[in-house]
């Protein structure tokens, strides 16, 4: 039986896998992963989508892959009551025009 234990921890969560029959052979085996906030990262918000994604993954939840056709996104968007800079308006469309393009291309196969 597989045991996932979460612990918090002062700049993110630990998280614990525990396996009791590890590869059916009543082998103990435990993986333990850090996921903690970096503050060097752009996004700073990384390490929460990295960790919902791998509890997903050892919890056997499909979430999708990049070749079906939806997929669970977990995403981060503006707050609103944020109010975007020049140079985040900027950014966001420069974005959206980029899917936009793809999007057409796609149109056109």
């Amino acid at each position: 039986m597989i045991k996932i234990v979460l612990e918090p921890a002062r700049n993110g969560v630990i998280k614990k896998v525990i396996d009791d029959n590890h590869g059916g052979g009543r082998e103990h085996f435990t993986s333990t992963d850090v996921y903690e906030v970096n503050e060097n990262d752009k996004n700073q918000y990384s390490y929460i989508k990295r960790f919902f994604f791998d509890l997903c993954d050892d919890l056997g939840l499909e979430i999708g892959s990049k070749f079906d056709k939806t997929v669970l996104d977990i995403n981060t968007q503006w707050g609103t009551h944020f109010e975007p800079t020049a140079k985040d308006i900027e950014f966001k469309i420069k974005r959206l025009k980029s899917e936009l393009k793809k999007l057409e291309e796609w149109k056109n196969i």
